[in-house]
């Protein structure tokens, strides 16, 4: 009875927790992102006070300068959106002219006599005349979507960088007759945090860095907002990366006279992804901080539901910290298991059992 009773109130509590998580989303969204950017720097903060550098010092410069460099890259990726939505009818008009191009090659090559004006009209008109101002606006939305509580954001980010500057003396007094081993194994857990955060975000910088490459060699128009637009959508597994190459390929398919270009730019773009998906990021993070398949897209309905866009970008990062944490209690270490990819060493001890 007890057991059914605890049972019916934990279900309700997933539910309340998934109400608040939606509801409070303008406060709760701006703090995750602030922990996740606190983390990447307070090895930095730490290493700076091992040089007996003023604490008084290092939290503003920090602070300041990492709020500056994220204001700028802001007001970049704004003016490229309002430029974008800017030339939307020459945009229009191009897609018009080679939407018209490809069907009278499938008129010439199968031999077919289909209506070419109406075929055009139909898919311009479905697409409607403000598809790419609209897509452009979600975008830059989808991307900043912070962005209309900065200042939210940036007030925790402050708060949590000055916190995370004396959470040893905290959590050794939380603690306190179990102090040192719960400080251990806070500290083992941020290690593996930070380790995932810091990976993910070199590998998809670098992702971005060769789109922009790829994009600049081929002359396409707004380079970095493509790029931007890859760094950030590669933290979406599989969807991030197939989506991030559609804008650029369609911009190429708007600049370029013939398709054999705007083949050859999909064929790097995409070859980047996957290198960069299927090569160097498993090689570096292994399968200890990999989520599964099946994690990753319920992850994604999840957050996505929650949070939209920004959740999906932040759902595999936020897996992976759960993952982490469940794995280091013995009472959850199965669900944290569950979500993850079997070692090699798995295979290896089956194979000398069988």
């Amino acid at each position: 009875m007890e057991s059914s009773i605890r049972n019916i109130l934990l279900f309700f509590m997933f539910v309340l927790i998934i109400y608040l998580l939606s509801v409070l989303s303008s406060i709760l969204l701006p703090l995750v992102l602030a922990l996740l950017f606190a983390i990447i720097f307070q090895p930095l903060i730490m290493f700076l006070r091992s040089k007996k550098i003023p604490k008084w010092l290092i939290l503003p410069a920090v602070s300041i300068i990492s709020l500056i460099i994220l204001g700028i890259v802001g007001i970049i990726i704004s003016e490229t959106a309002t430029q974008i939505i800017e030339q939307q009818d020459y945009f229009v008009k191009k897609l018009t002219l080679k939407a018209q191009m490809v069907i009278d090659w499938v008129n010439e090559i199968f031999k077919l006599d289909l209506d070419t004006k109406n075929l055009v009209d139909e898919l311009i008109s479905s697409i409607n005349k403000d598809f790419i101002s609209s897509a452009a606006g979600g975008i830059a939305q989808g991307l900043g979507s912070f962005a209309g509580s900065f200042t939210m954001f940036a007030l925790y980010y402050i708060l949590l960088l000055a916190g995370m500057s004396e959470y040893k003396r905290y959590i050794y007094y939380v603690g306190g007759e179990n102090g040192e081993s719960l400080l251990k194994e806070y500290e083992n857990i941020q290690r593996s945090i930070y380790s995932y955060i810091i990976v993910k975000t070199l590998i998809s910088l670098g992702t971005g860095v060769l789109a922009y490459v790829i994009c600049i060699s081929f002359g396409i128009k707004f380079a970095i907002f493509w790029a931007f637009v890859t760094f950030i959508l590669n933290y979406i597994p599989s969807i991030g990366s197939v989506t991030s190459t559609i804008f650029p390929i369609t911009m190429g398919i708007i600049q370029f006279d013939s398709f054999q270009p705007v083949l050859f730019l999909a064929v790097l773009l995409a070859g980047a992804q996957f290198m960069m998906g299927n090569f160097i990021e498993p090689m570096i993070l292994g399968n200890r901080l990999r989520i599964n398949t099946l994690t990753v897209i319920f992850g994604l309905v999840f957050w996505g539901y929650i949070w939209g866009i920004a959740g999906m970008i932040l759902a595999v990062p936020l897996l992976v910290m759960i993952k982490i944490i469940l794995e280091r209690f013995p009472d959850f270490a199965i669900v944290g298991r569950i979500m993850g990819y079997a070692d090699k060493d798995i295979e290896k001890k089956m194979e000398q059992n069988a």
